[in-house]
């Protein structure tokens, strides 16, 4: 049953590279600021197996955010979900899941997931996360693929 107010999108890439490697690129959030261009900075604190807690600095829709979320990492299934625990105004809750799914041995898809609400459901902070969301989710998955398939291509 969906909560009043959250909108859920779905974003997915191509990339010719096995999943496994791009898995491990997206589980790697140390190389994040390196990677996608929205982030500044992460700090990553190990919760336990396959758990953690990260803090990332990023820019959504030209200004600077930071949050804090907690990421569950499933190499098996190539899933990492993630669920903020500290938001930023305007948003009021977030969380998704990066899908890594083996198209071949050479070529995977990646489908990022994300579900949120604004603060007090205010529908022009919500179409500000949508397009914070999409901006930053297509800079991230082009820059994914690109970061992959160079790194794959050099081995």
């Amino acid at each position: 049953m969906t909560q009043p107010g959250l909108r859920e999108v779905e974003h997915e890439i191509t990339v010719s590279a096995p999943a496994a490697a791009v898995y491990r690129l997206i589980a790697e959030v140390v190389n994040w600021p390196r990677i996608f261009p929205p982030t500044i900075y992460v700090d990553q604190v190990p919760e336990g197996p396959g758990e953690e807690r990260i803090r990332i600095w990023a820019t959504a829709n030209g200004e600077a955010k930071n949050w804090t979320s907690r990421r569950t990492l499933d190499a098996q299934a190539l899933r990492i979900t993630f669920r903020q625990e500290v938001t930023a105004p305007p948003v009021a809750a977030m969380g998704g899941t990066w899908i890594i799914e083996e198209l071949s041995a050479q070529e995977s898809r990646v489908r990022l997931l994300h579900d949120y609400r604004a603060v007090d459901d205010d529908a022009d902070s919500l179409a500000w996360i949508d397009e914070a969301v999409d901006r930053n989710s297509r800079s991230e998955l082009a820059a994914l693929k690109k970061n992959v398939e160079a790194a794959h291509a050099a081995e």
